[in-house]
């Protein structure tokens, strides 16, 4: 029996977006569905702004970055989403979303009895029954890259490089960013910390650097959502909330505290400062196409969310699982766990004492994100030079 089936991107973009598209439009053409696509996220849904899409353009940008259907933090109510389901006699719904987005998809399915499922999307890797989320290795990969090089930035003239970026409520992207970066140390979110503590440590890794190659510098990743005991808040100073009552917080105003604090205390300590550089990574992480497991996860959940549908299934989230010998495999979990909250804190990925990544962390990445590669530190050393 021919289904029509509303499917959606929510939330951030992320790059795996338009191969979980892919896999719900291949997977359903199978079936002999129709696959309405809601322009905008929850809004297009709301509003009945739907497209009829083809094979033809779902194929030609399974492989880009962003959304073909757009997305928006708008925040629906549930009356005019079961409106919106009836008018357009819609069997099913599939979301691509976080938490959220997934939150309301879970309300839908429960208290409206819309058939509904979910894919797992965001690059801060925060939902729970699922291995990794889509989005999140591509967004590592990013980090990893360009923390690596903002190394070229410290080494060369001896600063500490202070690289913050996007992860609101957990510390995800920043054990991914710190890691994958080979960063000197990470500045978490879900531990208060103190400036004092965090200048400790950089000034050991500034000073080891410093007797080891003549020169003084250090690469450090601090995660948005920090919360900082002698330092200003980064909220934004309207404390401005999005739609889902979020606190906008800004990565460029914490990478600029942060470098001024330090140079300050080292100026009180040694009587010069420690010269210092920063940089906010934020939509960078996000922009351009999925790697190569984005793509591939992205499309085997998008099939699996239609297969759910289709088996009578409503109410879960294609999640992904992983089991030593048998590697990545695409399971379901319920809507109303996978839209909990992960948190970092708990699991042993990050050393909150010592500021850094553990070796637990790189064993739970390895299946997606294969090893990490080391920064390259090109200084010649002190000792050559003709006196």
């Amino acid at each position: 029996m021919s289904k029509k089936i509303a499917v959606f991107t929510g939330g951030g973009h992320i790059g795996g977006f338009n191969s979980g598209l892919s896999g719900i439009w291949e997977r359903g053409e199978q079936l002999g569905w129709d696959i309405y696509g809601a322009i905008d996220g929850w809004s297009g849904l709301a509003r009945v702004k739907f497209v009829n899409l083809s094979g033809e353009e779902v194929a030609n940008y399974a492989g880009k970055g962003g959304s073909i259907l757009g997305s928006s933090r708008y925040k629906p109510g549930l009356e005019e989403l079961k409106s919106a389901v009836s008018e357009y006699d819609i069997d099913g719904v599939v979301a691509l979303g976080g938490d959220d987005t997934l939150g309301i998809l879970a309300r839908l399915w429960e208290e409206a009895d819309v058939p509904a499922v979910g894919w797992p999307k965001t690059m801060d890797n925060d939902l729970s029954g699922t291995y990794f989320t889509i989005g999140y290795p591509t967004a590592v990969d990013q980090a990893g890259r360009l923390v690596r090089e903002s190394a070229d930035m410290a080494y060369t003239h001896g600063r500490v490089m202070i690289n913050t970026l996007f992860g609101r409520g957990t510390d995800w992207m920043a054990a991914g960013a710190c890691a994958f970066g080979d960063a000197d140390l990470v500045v978490p979110g879900e531990e208060t910390v103190s400036i004092n503590e965090i200048y400790k440590e950089v000034k050991k890794i500034y000073l080891e650097n410093r007797e080891k190659y003549g020169k003084g510098f250090a690469v450090v990743v601090a995660a948005e959502g920090a919360s900082i005991k002698g330092l200003s808040s980064h909220r934004m100073e309207s404390e401005e909330f999005d739609e889902f009552g979020h606190v906008k917080l800004s990565p460029k105003l914490l990478a600029l505290s942060l470098s001024e604090a330090i140079q300050d205390i080292s100026k009180e300590e040694f009587g010069e400062r420690f010269s210092t550089a920063h940089q906010a990574l934020t939509y960078l992480l996000r922009n351009g196409p999925a790697n190569e497991v984005d793509k591939e996860m992205g499309y085997k959940a998008g099939c699996h969310c239609v297969e759910l549908l289709n088996k009578n299934k409503p109410g879960k989230m294609a999640s992904i699982q992983h089991e030593r010998g048998s590697g990545l495999t695409i399971d379901s979990v319920k809507l109303t766990k996978a839209a909990k909250q992960r948190d970092v804190k708990g699991s042993g990925y990050i050393d909150y004492s010592d500021f850094c990544v553990t070796d637990a962390y790189l064993e739970y990445s390895r299946p997606f994100m294969g090893e990490k590669r080391n920064k390259e530190i090109n200084l010649l050393g002190r000792e050559k030079v003709i006196q």
